[in-house]
């Protein structure tokens, strides 16, 4: 199944993946730049982390984005990150970026630390003068199971900072503990079980942890960034707000209930919700997120609300009475419709109606109508497969097919 995604997404924009350095294997090998080596240990992944991180950013295959320029920034030595080193580098960076503000087609900087360092007085400097100069940066919570309050740089004011979960919306367990959790998160990101290449270019399927789930962030907002140009992190955290996705994380307190999505079309007309007027073409290639192919065989459900989030919160539970019922899957694309009491005019007959309406979001396969007997509560029940991420397009489209005027769905965790 083709998907759409934006055209040189996050052309123009500057990743710094401060990790354990990237190999140019075949998926990535046309976005990296060798930047920094400030230990001069050189640029090798050594340790397989930091090429996973970047096929994450951006890759041919499994990359939120498709084309910033991935910037190799290598800080560990004897397979940890250096304090030092993070710190130089962050410097460094924020020389560089000044430069690179001066020359045509930037669009603005992006540093992805999937590491983790002892919290200092120079660290959190750099970090805010990061954030001043206008670079976001994006940084794993954690593998340990804790609270991420106090573990940096992830806990710094001026970072956004990602938990994971996993296929089933409940926080990702690892044999270290889990991803780390609380308040303090920005939002979360799948984390468990992923599929993507390593520094040998083979394909894995036991990916996990925050510093996987934090460069599909990065990649998302890459592509913010490629549309708009230069903006404040502030502005791309808020987008990253609003387009994620209202859930319902099984288990999981004092969180956001909140995914990171693309925002893909959500708004129509537009590439994500809450993008400019000027906008970047779209063409019908791959899925920006659609192939995290390890996460296809897990059913989950989760809350549907009936506009784009703009706040964090989780949306209100269902009225008593529902005329609908809408289940999703993380990441698969099928859905099923229960609906009573719908307008049998507009719903058409064998559902022809809804299935038109549902088709105009995206192309729907595997289409399945059946009628509900006399005496059921239900009036029918529709399911069907589409392209991914088109639950609120899917509400509008119920509504133009007969749902009743004012009804809510809901999904169950």
């Amino acid at each position: 199944m083709n998907y759409d995604y934006l055209e040189d997404s996050g052309k123009g924009v500057d990743v710094y993946i401060i990790d354990s350095g990237i190999d140019k294997i075949d998926t990535i090998k046309d976005l990296v730049v060798d930047e920094l080596d400030v230990m001069n240990v050189g640029f090798r992944d050594a340790r397989n982390h930091g090429t996973i991180v970047a096929n994450f950013v951006a890759s041919s295959s499994y990359g939120s984005a498709k084309k910033p320029t991935l910037r190799n920034c290598q800080v560990m030595k004897d397979d940890v990150p250096k304090e030092k080193a993070v710190i130089d580098t962050l410097r460094e960076i924020i020389k560089r970026d000044d430069d690179r503000k001066k020359q045509p087609g930037y669009k603005g900087a992006i540093i992805n630390m999937s590491i983790q360092s002892e919290k200092s007085d120079d660290l959190e400097l750099q970090l805010d003068r990061a954030d001043a100069r206008g670079s976001t940066v994006i940084a794993a919570a954690g593998n340990r199971g804790i609270k991420a309050t106090g573990v940096y740089p992830c806990s710094h004011e001026n970072v956004i900072y990602v938990g994971a979960i996993d296929s089933t919306y409940s926080l990702a367990s690892f044999q270290t503990g889990g991803s780390n959790f609380g308040q303090a998160l920005t939002l979360f990101a799948p984390g468990h079980a992923l599929s993507g290449h390593d520094n040998t270019g083979v394909v894995r399927t036991d990916l996990e942890g925050t510093s996987f789930a934090t460069p599909y962030v990065t990649g998302i907002a890459a592509i913010f960034l490629g549309v708009e140009g230069p903006v404040s992190p502030d502005r791309i955290k808020n987008l990253l707000t609003w387009n994620a996705q209202n859930i319902t994380l099984n288990g999981i307190k004092e969180n956001p209930k909140i995914l990171a999505n693309s925002g893909y079309l959500r708004e129509s007309g537009k590439p994500y919700w809450g993008a400019p007027s000027a906008l970047s073409p779209v063409a019908p290639l791959v899925s920006l997120i659609g192939q995290i192919a390890s996460l296809t065989a897990t059913p989950t459900t989760f809350a549907t609300s009936a506009s784009p989030p703009t706040t964090t919160t989780a949306p209100p539970p269902p009225p008593p009475t529902e005329s609908c019922h809408t289940q999703y899957k993380l990441v698969l694309d099928t859905f099923d419709i229960w609906g009573s009491n719908w307008d049998a005019a507009k719903l058409g007959d064998a559902g022809s109606g809804l299935h038109d309406q549902v088709s105009g979001c995206a192309e729907v396969t595997k289409w399945k109508y059946e009628a509900q007997p006399s005496d059921s509560p239900l009036q029918f029940h529709a399911s069907g497969q589409i392209t991914i991420w088109q639950q609120t397009c899917i509400e509008h489209a119920m509504t133009s097919a007969g749902a009743p005027e004012g009804s809510q769905c809901s999904g169950t965790g």
